[in-house]
């Protein structure tokens, strides 16, 4: 026996991947990508880089309301902001079986083909209790996975400030949180990457600290 200690928390990123050495994110970050071979096979390496910077945008957003979690990047895009149902639907299911508390995807498809794979591994990840949130459009009502039974819709509101989060509005999307990003130096976050994809994040980030916050006197043995 060596002592007692609070479960750290993990956050899952289902995105672009993650930059752990940008001056916002640094801290705890592992992950892996998951990616269609030539023969369109979907197999798993461990390169959760991000060409792109938009999960490691949503990832600074993460570590600055928690600096202390550990943040677990699944990597479902390559070069471009399009990709797989069933990459996303791999993905939430890997972020899961990491372990992860929360997940963040602050990413939408419109519902047809594949809909069920993604429907089907946000039913297996809510059952295994994890939270999911997901990033919604104020113009389209059924974008998955933000539509689906269990998951936490989420559009952006810039009249709220920074902290401020809703999770009771109305429409298809309940959740609402503002959606810029944090400052850069030389950039102004108006011009940054900016909207629902960030207010989802801020939405995580709110629901992960209370669940922190419920788990505290709660203890177990390592």
């Amino acid at each position: 026996m060596t002592g007692w200690t609070v479960r750290k928390l993990l956050i899952g990123i289902v995105d672009t991947g993650v930059n752990p050495w940008h001056s916002h994110v640094r801290g705890e970050v592992s992950g892996c990508r998951i990616y269609l071979n030539s023969d369109q096979q979907i197999c798993e390496d461990n390169d959760f880089s991000d060409p792109l910077g938009h999960g490691t945008a949503v990832a600074g957003v993460l570590r600055k309301a928690l600096p202390h979690a550990g943040l677990f990047a699944v990597k479902v895009f390559e070069n471009e902001l399009t990709t797989y149902p069933s990459l996303v639907a791999r993905g939430i299911l890997r972020a899961a079986a990491e372990g992860c508390d929360v997940i963040n995807l602050s990413l939408a498809l419109p519902p047809g083909s594949g809909a069920g794979l993604i429907a089907d591994a946000c039913v297996a990840a809510c059952e295994a209790r994890v939270i999911l949130v997901a990033a919604g459009h104020q113009q389209q009502p059924d974008l998955l996975p933000a539509a689906l039974a269990g998951v936490y819709g989420v559009i952006c509101d810039d009249e709220l400030q920074a902290g401020e989060v809703e999770l009771q509005g109305a429409g298809p999307y309940a959740c609402r949180a503002q959606g810029l990003p944090r400052e850069l130096d030389n950039i102004p976050s108006r011009v940054n990457l900016r909207g629902n994809s960030l207010a989802c994040a801020r939405v995580t980030a709110y629901l992960a600290q209370m669940l922190s916050n419920s788990r505290e006197g709660q203890v177990e043995l390592t």
